[in-house]
């Protein structure tokens, strides 16, 4: 949704700008506080990317105790920024073993290893690619209160 920052407000107080952490309040031209969910992000031209799948790089870190592989079909929560979402592991491409062995054709993958895979999650989020915007392109893993990888962003899909 396109808007026009209206005003920006720390402690009730006008601002001209804010530091990453920093609590204020953001008025809208045309948006109400319904609007804004979670998970939103406020950009210039072009605007941030929302997708609904992508293929990205993780790195393996720990899994669930009922399922001690990674594989196609795998469920976690994604969380990215301030965003989290339920996703699915949809294809894995490859994977790095410890040794940095790839194997192009693999299924799955076990804690320690690098995996390249597309991950689709249920509702659009607002995110780019490492190399283009870092900050928007790193997310986590999550599944039974644990942290189970680490990735990077490497491609979106066609606009």
């Amino acid at each position: 949704t396109e808007s026009t920052l209206y005003s920006l407000r720390a402690n009730e107080e006008k601002i001209t700008s804010a530091k990453p952490g920093e609590n204020i309040l953001v008025k809208l031209a045309n948006c109400g506080v319904e609007d804004i969910l979670k998970g939103f992000v406020i950009c210039t031209n072009p605007p941030c990317r929302a997708v609904n799948k992508l293929i990205c790089q993780v790195g393996l870190m720990d899994l669930p105790d009922n399922a001690k592989i990674f594989t196609a079909g795998f469920q976690a929560m994604f969380h990215a920024h301030t965003c989290e979402e339920e996703c699915t592991v949809v294809k894995i491409f490859e994977t790095t073993d410890r040794k940095g062995q790839v194997n192009k054709k693999a299924c799955f993958a076990n804690i320690g290893m690098k995996v390249v895979c597309m991950i689709e999650v249920e509702r659009s989020v607002p995110v780019e690619t490492f190399d283009d915007k870092p900050f928007l392109g790193r997310f986590t893993l999550r599944t039974e209160g644990k942290t189970i990888a680490i990735g990077k962003i490497m491609h979106l899909p066609p606009k």
